[in-house]
């Protein structure tokens, strides 16, 4: 979609974190805005802010975990805003622990919030995008979609499918010369905001990633996922070193294991599940 002015766009997770500034940027570009959370209080000001830009902008609360709440949710949007053009699947829960200690409840909420919701959105927007011949979809995946990680079986798990997911979303419509696309984005950690910035935050430099792999601001998620719909780039990965570690570890999957370990990568995750258990026990 090389033309994006005065599109209409739904993003997921818009109240806090890369969900914030993939908002402003949209709206930067003149395209008006569906926000989504659980919070009203925080959606209202992020509406607010990009409301100051220039576009119009909604809030419509929703608990994604809530699957059967999804449609009325579609609904509200397309009765507020108007057709969606273009999907930003953004929503996710980060699950960093021992396997064991999770519950059922927790493994589930974690895979419909990461996984099955975006699936379902997406399929309840679709056939309008295709009734208009127009639209683009953004799946926000992570690093965690193209490596291996300790601790993180079940986050792991969703974003891995989301890759998959989308790169056959992208095909069908190849397949069936569609105008619509479908792409997906791969950050690193991203600094000041989200998820480890949060763990950040909690437990301080024993939880920070290595020198070597950095960081990027969430400017730059934002940047990717702009460039992903007006190029219709079908993977991008944000961060240093993402895409040639994730060719090492599927080529040489032992090796990629060895360098990380011998770099030291693994360790603040080893210290943030112990962190967060010592903290669940006190």
């Amino acid at each position: 979609m090389k033309e994006i002015k005065g599109c209409n766009a739904l993003i997921t997770g818009a109240s806090r974190g890369i969900g914030v500034s993939i908002a402003e940027k949209l709206a930067e570009e003149g395209v008006n805005l569906a926000l989504t959370a659980r919070s009203m209080d925080a959606l209202e000001q992020v509406r607010n802010r990009v409301g100051h830009m220039g576009v119009r902008a909604v809030a419509v609360p929703a608990d994604l975990s809530r699957l059967d709440s999804l449609e009325s949710l579609v609904c509200s949007v397309e009765r507020e805003l108007g057709p969606v053009d273009i999907l930003i699947n953004n929503a996710a829960i980060e699950s960093t622990a021992a396997y064991e200690t999770l519950s059922l409840e927790e493994i589930r909420n974690v895979i419909d919030v990461n996984l099955v919701a975006p699936m379902i959105i997406t399929r309840l927007i679709l056939p309008g995008m295709q009734a208009r011949g127009r639209g683009h979809i953004v799946n926000i995946s992570s690093l965690e979609g193209l490596l291996p990680l300790p601790f993180n079986e079940v986050y792991s798990a969703t974003k891995h499918a989301l890759m998959g997911f989308t790169c056959c979303l992208h095909l069908s419509f190849q397949m069936r010369r569609s105008a619509l696309d479908a792409s997906v984005i791969c950050p690193g950690a991203v600094a000041r905001t989200g998820m480890y910035q949060r763990a950040v935050d909690s437990y301080g430099k024993n939880v920070e990633i290595t020198s070597l792999l950095g960081t990027s601001p969430p400017g730059y998620v934002a940047d990717a996922v702009l460039r992903a719909i007006r190029r219709e780039k079908l993977i991008t990965t944000v961060g240093r070193l993402i895409l040639p570690l994730h060719l090492l570890s599927y080529s040489m999957p032992r090796l990629a294991e060895w360098v990380a370990r011998a770099n030291g990568w693994f360790e603040p995750l080893r210290y943030y599940i112990g962190a967060k258990s010592r903290d669940k026990s006190a």
